[in-house]
């Protein structure tokens, strides 16, 4: 229910293209890129909005190389985390919006 919320929060920001299936068939990790922003950019942006992401190749360089991009960022969900956290991200995603356009 997290990760399918998180999806669908993630449609909602402009320039933001998360990888891989729907949340039917996906675990609790959505990697992502934001257009403009570098990975650690966003990593850096978010950590200031109190959200800790990771930034990085993911051990997935090949699907990196397929889709011609140097990293992603990935958000992990756990039955510990809240909809007020997902909340939180959207919030810092608009931040990195703000700084890198």
């Amino acid at each position: 229910a997290l990760t399918a919320y998180a999806l669908e929060r993630l449609e909602e920001v402009p320039g933001v293209w998360h990888f891989g299936p729907d949340a039917s068939q996906k675990g609790g990790a959505v990697s992502f890129t934001f257009e403009g922003a570098h990975a650690h950019d966003i990593s850096e942006v978010l950590d200031k909005h109190g959200v800790a992401v990771r930034a990085g190749h993911h051990c997935a360089m090949p699907l990196h190389k397929k889709f011609g991009i140097t990293a992603t960022s990935r958000a992990s969900f756990y039955l510990y985390n809240t909809k007020d956290e997902i909340d939180r991200l959207i919030e810092g995603l608009y931040k990195v919006k703000e700084a890198y356009g």
